[in-house]
């Protein structure tokens, strides 16, 4: 990536795609009649068949059924609401010249290559508005150390790395005297104007954060593009229809945050996640928070197996965390629009579970001919499970217009660290953090964290001899052979993807 590719892009971009407007309207009409036939099927005991797979099928589908109603909650709220667009209209006035408010730039390393660094901070340096640039270092790198007095930038260290990131954020600002701060992540390249842009919504006293997208400028690597499309649903619905309740939370880069309020909550809050779980606290002491959707960095997503496995399992244990040990629907201080929020976005993670079923229970089928429905009847069972499944993998080309393999690969494999987030969550079991882009990424073996989908593939080829050696029903064979063939090949898609090259279809932005 280069500073260049930041001129390709007009001042006042946003995240968007084509074809939205009817296509989201198929979505919310068609997704509660699709999933109230299909519960009426599947939540029917009749209709069982071996009994502990049912509650399990249940149990499962439950959960992905919160999170498409959830989902479909949100975009609900930003198609009927335009309260959120105000985001996109306000009026600063004289802000930045009559109240010349001081503001310091934190730019977090862990490890990356200079190369990466030397960008990001060559373009902070070069932001308009006066402004200080710090580098916050917890990699110890003597060559950055030498590189950032180079540049005239404030090089900060510190002895341990006490809670990861959070821990050198809050160490970062006790040498920042600034009344707010930004914070980057070591590859996400500001634009000249992001303070600019940025910095007047902090005109209301009560505004603590103010956040803008991530967007990725690596979408030639299979996993980046896979991530980045996902990301593009996140940033275009789910963020701006935060606003609505003033529920919107940090991502971790590329925001602004009021001293004062971070201040008011005893700092960034020391946590794996440190970034929701800092708004949460926000938002409990009445603080005010904006998405605002203009892309103002360009970074680069995950490319490889690891540093998107570790980013999700991060990422999980943060939210179910929260989920588990403060529910926010328990929250005395948050309105309930803000306790549904928070509860839609952490329980998400809980997906991990409902993945992994439907990707093993084909298998059982081929290799021991038991299912959890009875599936005698097989028009009755077709016409309920084919429009429910078609809905969820068709989510993202109803929300974007256009759906990739990449995405469906990379949503599919992330049952692993999704559960992996779960059970740390569950037994609060520690994780070393470890920068997404960080080249301590490397260091891990591979088949650490890709053995269960290898296992998966292995198995499923298995299944499908076995189960075509003698067939107990000639039609649900073939119906769960088609899952077996179609999530293996994703899966291996998947693990190979760190070498493979996709066509550059970057997120459209207008």
């Amino acid at each position: 990536m280069s500073i260049k590719l930041l001129k390709q892009y007009v001042p006042h971009a946003r995240i968007t795609s084509a074809k939205i407007l009817s296509m989201t309207t198929v979505f919310l009409l068609g997704a509660p009649m699709v999933v109230i036939y299909y519960g009426a099927f599947v939540f029917n005991p009749a209709n069982a068949d071996n009994v502990f797979m049912y509650i399990i099928q249940v149990v499962a589908d439950i959960i992905a059924i919160i999170a498409l109603l959830g989902l479909w909650v949100t975009v609900l709220m930003d198609v009927i609401t335009q309260q959120h667009h105000r985001s996109h209209h306000f009026d600063p006035g004289d802000f930045l010249v009559e109240k010349k408010p001081t503001i310091d730039i934190f730019v977090t390393a862990m490890g990356e290559s200079l190369e990466t660094l030397e960008e990001t901070l060559t373009a902070a340096i070069n932001m308009d508005y006066p402004h200080n640039t710090f580098i916050l270092d917890d990699g110890k790198s003597d060559a950055l150390k030498k590189f950032a007095q180079s540049l005239g930038v404030i090089y900060v260290v510190r002895p341990d790395r006490r809670h990861a990131k959070a821990g050198n954020v809050n160490n970062g600002l006790r040498f920042s005297k600034s009344e707010f701060f930004a914070i980057f992540d070591a590859d996400q390249v500001p634009k000249k104007d992001f303070i600019t842009r940025l910095l007047p919504y902090m005109k209301d006293s009560k505004m603590a954060m103010v956040q803008s997208p991530q967007y990725f400028a690596n979408t030639h690597s299979f996993i980046a593009a896979g991530t980045s499309q996902a990301q593009e649903v996140f940033y275009k619905y789910v963020c701006p229809a935060k606003n609505i309740s003033n529920s919107a939370f940090c991502v971790g880069t590329n925001v602004v945050f009021r001293r004062s309020a971070i201040e008011d909550i005893g700092g960034i809050a020391r946590n794996n996640s440190e970034d929701i779980w800092t708004s949460y606290q926000l938002h409990e002491n009445g603080w005010h928070t904006i998405f605002v959707n203009e892309v103002l960095a360009i970074g680069e997503a995950p490319a490889t197996v690891v540093s998107y496995f570790k980013q999700q399992r991060r990422w999980a244990k943060g939210g179910l965390s929260m989920l588990f040990t403060k529910n926010p629907l328990r929250s005395k201080k948050l309105n309930l629009d803000q306790k549904m929020q928070y509860f839609i976005s952490n329980s998400f993670f809980l997906v991990g579970v409902s993945i992994f079923v439907y990707v093993l229970f084909p298998i059982l089928y081929l290799l021991f001919g038991i299912k959890p429905l009875d599936t005698e009847n097989g028009i009755v069972w077709v016409l309920h499970y084919v429009p429910y499944f078609a809905l969820y993998y068709s989510l993202t080309y109803l929300f974007l217009g256009s759906i990739r393999l990449e995405t469906l690969s990379t949503a599919l494999a992330s049952f692993y660290p999704y559960l992996l987030g779960l059970f740390s969550a569950l037994f609060d079991t520690e994780q070393v953090w470890v920068a997404t882009t960080s080249r301590k990424n490397t260091e891990d073996a591979f088949m650490k964290w890709a053995w269960p989908h290898v296992f998966i593939i292995f198995l499923s080829l298995f299944s499908l001899v076995v189960g075509w050696y003698n067939p107990y029903n000639f039609w649900t064979t073939v119906f769960n052979t088609a899952w077996v063939v179609l999530n293996a090949y994703l899966l291996f898609l998947f693990i190979t993807g760190e070498k493979r090259i996709v066509k550059n279809r970057n997120n459209i932005i207008q």
